[in-house]
């Protein structure tokens, strides 16, 4: 495993255990959380969805705590590549289509084979799938919830935003550059944390205008951005990572649902 791959791995392991690992939590309230974490289907970097144990997760915690990020990263294996069966092969078939309805046969296959070196046939994940009522149609027929954010206290949840701006100068010329307005709002106050017009929609200027937030109001809790080119960067994720803060990246047409 190469030292970027190690890394991914080890903030997607933050991602999941990010919530629980928050100062203010009690004993119980962590045990509450860890348990409903392990519960949920996490979102993995191949884009597959996957499911861990409580177990794993206290160990990706415990390492957390002793080290750091560097100790959620992966041991290295012995026998990495080598050709490893799963039981839970046929969850992850209907994980994989339940994430993402319109996902065929072949592209699930595609994935298994990716993740675990074992390939299915299309026709036997068709009829997994048919047995388990997962088909295309039927999933995209059922309703959608959304929900909204709402924060019970001043630094729990900030979220970022870019909004796009007039050229400058105006009336537009050859020289004109398009202006954007980097936004953080403190959900519970509806504060306007800070914000800074910036010339480039870029990583570096998010991370600047999350840096001076941080000066003039502390920490956040959580940070709720898009997966737009300032937000998606992996290293505004490492920063996150390091200072304690759990990163969200919305998805579209499915706002995070607290409740």
């Amino acid at each position: 495993m190469t030292a970027e791959s190690a890394e991914a791995t080890a903030l997607f392991r933050y991602r999941v255990i990010a919530e629980a690992i928050g100062p203010r939590l009690s004993p119980a309230e962590r045990g509450r959380l860890v348990r409903e974490l392990a519960r949920q289907l996490h979102e993995h970097p191949d884009g597959s969805q996957r499911q861990y144990s409580r177990g794993t997760l206290d160990r990706w915690i415990r390492a957390y705590r002793e080290q750091g990020l560097d100790g959620l990263k992966p041991d290295p294996r012995a026998d990495l590549g080598a050709v490893r069966r799963h039981p839970e092969l046929f969850d992850e078939v209907c994980a994989l289509r339940v994430e993402l309805p319109t996902r065929s046969a072949a592209q699930i296959g595609a994935i298994l084979f990716a993740r675990h070196r074992i390939r299915v046939a299309e026709r036997t994940i068709r009829e997994h799938l048919q047995r388990r009522g997962l088909q295309r149609a039927a999933l995209a027929s059922q309703p959608r919830g959304f929900g909204r954010f709402e924060a019970d206290r001043p630094n729990e949840v900030w979220i970022g935003d870019v909004l796009v701006g007039p050229f400058v100068p105006y009336p537009r010329t050859s020289g004109s550059k398009r202006a954007y307005l980097f936004v953080l709002v403190d959900d519970y106050s509806r504060l306007l944390v800070h914000a800074r017009w910036v010339t480039d929609q870029n990583t570096r200027a998010g991370q600047d205008v999350l840096r001076a937030a941080i000066q003039r109001r502390g920490l956040p809790e959580r940070l709720y951005v898009d997966n737009g080119a300032p937000y998606a960067h992996a290293a505004l994720e490492r920063s996150c990572a390091v200072l304690g803060i759990h990163l969200i990246h919305s998805r579209p047409y499915s706002p995070l649902l607290t409740g």
